[in-house]
């Protein structure tokens, strides 16, 4: 490890805040080998350290969504294996959701998707934004939207969260995620 990505490391296991983790983000924007031992960090560090790392990265994306763009096939890859910390999906998501639709549709991804926005054993907030990414992924094609609406209208509503039920509903209604 160099000594940047050293003190990087040592900065985010100090159990940063927000305002640091907005330094780190803008700081990151700047420097591409930050950025890229911020991806290193999430993709193969200890979990207290890949979910700062990502965290930083979400504020990259805010920032500067096409730094991350090129990241978006890993982060997915990453997203669907069993393995991984729901904070840390849930992150991963939230960076996925803030890039804008790929034209290609990941067809494993978008399956993950549907799994996740069903699954009554994932966080509402990992229901939340894998119902709002596949509605969004979803209009890439009108047969797959039919279908996407289809699966939403057949969900078993009361056994969701109060969250998760006004993002059914703004899907149905087909408003814009």
């Amino acid at each position: 490890m160099m000594a940047k990505e050293i003190e990087l490391r040592e900065r985010l296991l100090e159990r940063p805040g927000k305002p640091m983790i907005e330094i780190i983000a803008a700081e990151a924007v700047a420097d591409e080998a930050m950025l890229a031992a911020l991806f290193g960090f999430v993709y193969s560090g200890e979990d207290p350290l890949r979910w700062r790392a990502a965290w930083a990265i979400e504020k990259v994306t805010a920032r500067c969504p096409q730094c991350v763009v090129g990241e978006r096939s890993k982060m997915m890859q990453l997203c669907m294996q069993d393995n991984i910390p729901d904070g840390l999906r849930r992150l991963l998501l939230s960076i996925l959701y803030s890039l804008a639709v790929d034209s290609e549709l990941d067809v494993d991804f978008y399956n993950f998707l549907l799994g996740r926005m069903c699954d009554l054993q994932s966080p509402p907030g990992v229901q939340s934004l894998a119902m709002k990414l596949a509605c969004r992924m979803s209009r890439v094609d009108s047969d797959l939207q039919e279908e996407f609406l289809c699966i939403l209208r057949n969900m078993e509503k009361d056994y969701y969260s109060a969250g998760l039920k006004s993002v059914l509903r703004n899907c149905l209604k087909r408003k814009k995620y």
